[in-house]
């Protein structure tokens, strides 16, 4: 049922994208449609050949309802942020992209903080540098229960709330005094009661509010930490207009966004943003 559906969506992404003169190449993918069951593609297209040197290539995802993740928030508060893959530039390799989570520093009057996750499963996560055979698309292929809360983050949305368990008391019995020959059995006090005795504080299970509807924004960077080049919306690296791709996790999908002319055509066509498509596997 996978593969019809997944064959039924490919085929009406290509209509649509022949009508805008793009060509979609399929993917020469080593997982099966069968395979990639929770699993989300990601295809990132630029104007120019991708230079994994000079460029950051970034995959912003919202999973907390907070908005759509923009590149100057990148800069600043890492608003609207909840996770993000970077390749290129300094951070991962071809051969698989850098995952950061953001979450609430609770020591920071509210600010996000990034940290690094080091558990992608190379069994599970695929990247293609070259789609197309023109080197200026790839694909990146990962398991979405990989962004389920992976460091464990007790309050990972801005939004999010977590209520402690309460102990529960336990009432041991009194123990019934043994009658031994000669001596007398010690007197319960009228009106004494057994003192509860509070069972073990459960351990804590990482808290997962996140939202089944992702918001994803592509963007690009210069190495190094540098300053955003190009983004999917008019605005470019200053953009805070675009809508994002909206995906819905529980459906199995094809989001895609054709890139208009925008307000400022990057310099570095390989940081030019043209395309990107999300397809989402249930």
């Amino acid at each position: 049922m996978l593969r019809r559906v997944a064959s039924a969506t490919f085929s009406l992404a290509l209509l649509l994208v022949a009508a805008c003169g793009h060509q979609v190449t399929p993917s020469p993918n080593l997982l099966t449609d069968n395979d990639l069951a929770g699993h989300i593609q990601v295809k990132f297209e630029v104007n120019g050949p991708l230079d994994f040197v000079n460029v950051t290539y970034l995959i912003a995802i919202d999973m907390c309802g907070t908005g759509v993740p923009y590149p100057q928030a990148y800069l600043t508060g890492f608003n609207s942020f909840t996770y993000a893959f970077l390749v290129g530039g300094g951070f991962g390799s071809t051969a698989l992209p850098i995952l950061f989570q953001y979450y609430v520093n609770p020591n920071s009057s509210g600010n996000l903080t990034k940290v690094e996750v080091n558990n992608l499963n190379p069994s599970t996560t695929q990247f293609i540098p070259n789609l197309n055979g023109q080197s200026n698309e790839f694909e990146f292929t990962f398991l979405r229960s990989d962004l389920n809360n992976p460091l464990g983050i007790p309050l990972p949305c801005p939004n999010s709330s977590i209520v402690s368990p309460t102990p529960t008391a336990v009432v041991t019995p009194t123990p019934t005094p043994t009658m031994t020959p000669g001596a007398s059995p010690t007197a319960t006090p009228s009106g004494a009661t057994p003192t509860p005795t509070a069972s073990p504080t459960p351990s804590p299970t990482p808290f997962n509010p996140y939202l089944t509807t992702w918001t994803i924004n592509l963007m690009t960077f210069a190495a190094n930490g540098g300053p955003p080049l190009d983004s999917q919306g008019f605005g470019g690296p200053t953009d805070a207009t675009f809508q994002g791709m909206v995906i819905d996790t529980t459906q199995t999908t094809t989001t895609n966004s054709f890139r208009g002319t925008p307000q400022a055509i990057p310099q570095n066509p390989s940081a030019y943003i043209i395309y990107g498509e999300i397809d989402n596997f249930r």
